[in-house]
């Protein structure tokens, strides 16, 4: 059962100053909103007109811009042992670990954020991906998650030839992107900050797998998996790595591993509705 990408995903909110005061921003149900700003469209046009900036606006705009940005992929937080902080004055900060990762690694990572941020395009669209960051780690996450589903769906058997084309060139990006987030999850359920971690990136629809590999394991994961699971919060669930998720009834039913790593198994997971 196709299910929109966004099923599962909780609302996520952030505060910005906007003339002169504190506004919301609110991403629910796929979409980032401003609800401090009920006439929307009204204020697009009479900003253009004057010529006047509106920060919300401009974030608003800059998101609509970026929902396919591989740069996303690379450069926002894969978790939370691997905290990105942007602050507006430009420098980027990939905050201490709370896992794995030494300093050497750290510097890497930061230099990684930095050099994307601030180069292999203009000086605007730097700025604009950084403004973007700058809303935290919960908006990220919802911003990576938007960016995944876009390049899942030109991944996918019978996607139009110029999206087949651009999946093709961004595979490198695509895979290091899911790579990054279940080597973070495989290593913050297992205590092990240097383990071992080789990807398989395999097509849709696929058997996903985790097994022993040496010293390490060996994983063999669809980039679906970023949404699915990695978005959803579903990636470790009752001390099982989670491999696969779908809807059943008002839950979710998981193809999880325990720590053995032997065949997975079915976990479900209901959803209590709120009040």
């Amino acid at each position: 059962m196709n299910v929109p990408w966004w099923q599962g995903v909780p609302a996520a909110q952030a505060r910005l100053s906007c003339e002169g005061r504190a506004h919301r921003l609110r991403w629910a149900a796929g979409e980032l909103l401003a609800p401090d700003h009920p006439d929307l469209d009204g204020e697009q046009i009479l900003s253009a007109l004057a010529g006047q900036s509106c920060a919300c606006l401009d974030v608003l705009d800059a998101w609509a811009a970026h929902t396919d940005d591989l740069r996303v992929l690379v450069v926002a937080s894969r978790g939370p042992a691997d905290p990105v902080l942007v602050r507006r004055e430009d420098s980027a900060h990939v905050a201490p670990p709370m896992i794995g990762r030494g300093a050497a690694g750290m510097r890497r990572r930061r230099a990684a954020v930095t050099a994307v941020l601030h180069g292999g395009g203009s000086s605007e669209a730097g700025d604009a991906l950084a403004t973007l960051l700058a809303l935290g780690g919960p908006i990220q996450a919802r911003l990576t998650a938007t960016v995944a589903a876009t390049w899942r769906e030109r991944l996918r058997e019978g996607a139009a030839p110029e999206d087949a084309a651009a999946a093709q060139k961004g595979r490198p990006a695509l895979h290091a992107a899911l790579y990054g987030r279940v080597v973070a999850a495989l290593r913050a359920w297992t205590g092990e900050p240097d383990l071992r971690v080789t990807l398989t990136m395999i097509p849709e629809p696929g058997q996903p797998a985790l097994a022993r590999d040496g010293d390490g394991v060996a994983a063999e994961l669809p980039f679906g998996w970023i949404n699915d699971v990695w978005a959803r919060g579903l990636g470790t669930c009752w001390d099982r790595f989670c491999l696969a998720a779908r809807p059943a009834g008002e839950g979710w039913a998981l193809s999880a591993v325990g720590r053995d790593l032997g065949p997975p198994g079915q976990v479900t997971i209901s959803v209590l509705p709120p009040g």
